[in-house]
């Protein structure tokens, strides 16, 4: 081979390495200074964490419901026969005091501060009663005037019986009225009993077998006395 021949393969060679190192010198730039950057800002970006949890819209109701008082009546002691009245009292501008006032039903007079939306609700609730409802549990709270509830109780048995009170307000979530428990007055009331009312009260219940037990033996008694044949005395 003659050295021309060899001057311009190696001249060839040279160019090949040139241009090799051309392409590949960018590549190496480009990923050597993205790890930097990658290692600057320490790894994967992640997203960062709230500092407080965003409320959802029941706690944000909650929230934005005013105060209110209340004040209620709660008979200690009653009689087997009586019906009294349990009333509730409701106001977004008068205290606790000056509601009590406002009862005019017997018992012992209670109040205490609730939250209170523009819609709320008032059950009462006891195993051993008669609850009649005077006026509709869910009612529209005024601003200005006050809200009353009434119920009249009768007792179904003597004994210490609980009453329940619970007081929820209506909150609109997802397009629908949803209660939401806001308070629960737990009372005990004590019926009494005479004598007199609990032997009519047992006679009411039981006067079929009492009738039973007491005509039995007299139809019987009369059976034998119709049906007894006199002895006739032998002559002598």
């Amino acid at each position: 081979m003659n050295e021309s021949a060899k001057d311009t393969r190696k001249q060839n060679w040279e160019y090949k390495l040139f241009y090799s190192l051309v392409s590949i010198i960018p590549l190496y730039l480009v990923f050597y200074f993205a790890g930097d950057v990658y290692y600057m800002r320490g790894g994967p970006e992640e997203n960062p964490p709230f500092d407080f949890p965003v409320p959802n819209s029941v706690d944000q109701l909650l929230n934005e419901m005013d105060l209110g008082s209340i004040a209620f009546n709660a008979p200690t002691e009653i009689n087997i026969d009586d019906t009294p009245q349990i009333q509730l009292i409701l106001s977004l501008t008068d205290t606790a005091e000056q509601l009590k006032q406002s009862i005019t039903a017997a018992g012992d007079k209670l109040g205490a501060k609730i939250k209170v939306s523009n819609r709320m609700e008032a059950r009462l609730t006891g195993y051993q009663f008669q609850i009649t409802k005077v006026t509709p549990e869910v009612q529209a709270v005024s601003r200005n005037e006050q809200t009353e509830w009434k119920w009249e109780i009768e007792p179904k048995e003597a004994g210490r019986h609980n009453l329940y009170l619970t007081i929820n307000a209506l909150l609109e979530i997802d397009g629908q009225s949803t209660p939401r428990s806001i308070k629960t007055f737990d009372k005990q009331i004590e019926v009494h009993v005479t004598t007199t009312q609990w032997a009519k009260r047992f006679f009411e219940k039981n006067w079929q077998w009492l009738w039973t037990a007491l005509l039995v033996p007299v139809v019987v008694w009369l059976w034998k006395r119709l049906n007894h044949k006199p002895e006739i005395p032998l002559a002598d």
